[in-house]
């Protein structure tokens, strides 16, 4: 049984259900392991689990509508006035998602109009590529560590008050961003990071929370990509 006998409609090229559930079956398996891999290599602040279910949810449609396009002209046509109605408003933050979002379409590309052996070699061939970039930490420079930001009462102390302790315990230190309150009174600083050694984090930590003057210290990993 065809899905145009099926569907009782003429003209559409003939894929039997069986077809069908497989090359849903295969679309789902594969995006399923395009979410994983995602999860798996994902860095910073910005994860969002709407968008992995996107990802699967995504590449089943766009199999399920190169099916039923199919070789129609006309309809290829139709169905794209039709998604020219739908509204998307959903920024995407990281660069990399997009990547992923593209990766989910061109799986369901490829399994909808029955390419397995691209859709699965492709799949299989990219997604060890993207964990071996991830494990490798490509294209990240690592000049620092951790962010640090904290205030400094300037009728306490001076804005230099930190610099002894930047010196003993910092081996490379960049200042990102200095913000004054109350007129100037207080002083919030912004500090790329690079520890001499890692194991004193804490006690860099502590010893700078309790210099005079100096309030709010939060430590931050910043060897994800974060946005500050």
């Amino acid at each position: 049984m065809d899905i145009a006998a099926f569907l009782g409609v003429g003209g559409i090229e003939s894929v039997s259900l069986l077809e069908i559930v497989l090359r849903l079956a295969v679309t789902f398996v594969l995006s399923l392991l395009v979410a994983w891999v995602y999860r798996k290599t994902h860095k910073g602040l910005s994860y969002s689990q709407s968008l992995v279910f996107t990802m699967v949810i995504i590449s089943m449609l766009i199999a399920m509508t190169m099916m039923v396009v199919g070789n129609s002209l006309a309809r290829a046509f139709a169905l794209l006035g039709a998604f020219t109605i739908i509204r998307f408003r959903t920024v995407v933050k990281d660069t990399k998602d997009t990547s992923f979002i593209f990766f989910s379409l061109v799986i369901g590309m490829a399994i909808g109009t029955g390419n397995y052996g691209i859709g699965v070699i492709a799949t299989l061939v990219i997604s060890l590529i993207i964990i071996m970039l991830w494990k490798i930490d490509f294209g990240s420079m690592r000049r620092h560590d951790y962010l640090v930001s904290f205030y400094v009462d300037t009728h306490i102390a001076s804005p230099e008050s930190f610099d002894d302790l930047f010196k003993d315990y910092l081996k490379d230190s960049l200042l990102v961003n200095m913000n004054a309150h109350k007129q100037g009174a207080l002083l919030e600083f912004i500090y790329n990071i690079k520890l001499r050694d890692m194991k004193k984090l804490t006690e860099f930590t502590r010893e700078l929370s309790n210099t005079s003057g100096i309030d709010k210290v939060t430590i931050i990993n910043s060897r994800d990509d974060l946005e500050y």
